[in-house]
């Protein structure tokens, strides 16, 4: 897997889900990834919400109409992302001890 850098955070926000941290990671680094992990658990909430009040039919659904489980695409990765954000949280405030 790739190692985040803040060069890739820069690149896509998602990549700080997506990416190993290095060992060990440097302050700056974490609190990036903890804004990069905050944003794509927002936005994939808000799509989630969408989703359910049919704002928003995800590319995963497949434009089904009887497709009850629209919002669980997006419901997925904002916990994965919600995980990401706390545990880079945790790291970051560790850091600064």
């Amino acid at each position: 897997m790739p190692i985040l850098t803040i060069e890739a955070i820069r690149a896509n926000p998602w990549n700080a889900i997506s990416h190993d941290l290095p060992e060990p990671p440097d302050w700056l680094l974490l609190r990036l990834a903890c804004m990069a992990a905050d944003y794509c658990r927002h936005s994939e909430w808000d799509l989630m919400y969408a989703a359910l009040s049919d704002e928003y039919v995800p590319p995963q659904s497949c434009h089904e109409p009887d497709a009850a489980d629209r919002h669980e695409f997006s419901e997925r990765l904002a916990e994965i992302a919600d995980a990401k954000f706390r545990m880079f949280c945790e790291l970051f405030e560790r850091s600064n001890e």
